[in-house]
């Protein structure tokens, strides 16, 4: 038998980065809520006062972070519960 049973041996044990890329605490979904919803309308805010255009798209730009980590919990979510 090639397997041994019990963990790999320490040299060959790595951090999963798609980690990062599944979130899968409820905790995680209401931040995205807040940074999609406030990013968002502070960008159209920031664009109707006339701001320069960094802080428009800084803005923008964590709306779009949030509403990417919204999708992915709910994208996560389904692939947990077996719905796929």
């Amino acid at each position: 038998m090639t397997h041994s049973a019990g963990p790999p041996p320490r040299g060959r044990r790595r951090p999963d980065l798609r980690h990062w890329l599944r979130p899968q605490s409820s905790r995680l979904l209401v931040f995205g809520m807040c940074f999609a919803v406030g990013g968002l309308a502070g960008g159209v805010r920031s664009a109707l006062d006339g701001k320069g255009i960094r802080t428009i798209l800084g803005t923008f730009g964590l709306g779009i972070f949030g509403v990417l980590v919204v999708v992915s919990y709910f994208v996560n979510y389904e692939d947990r519960r077996g719905r796929r």
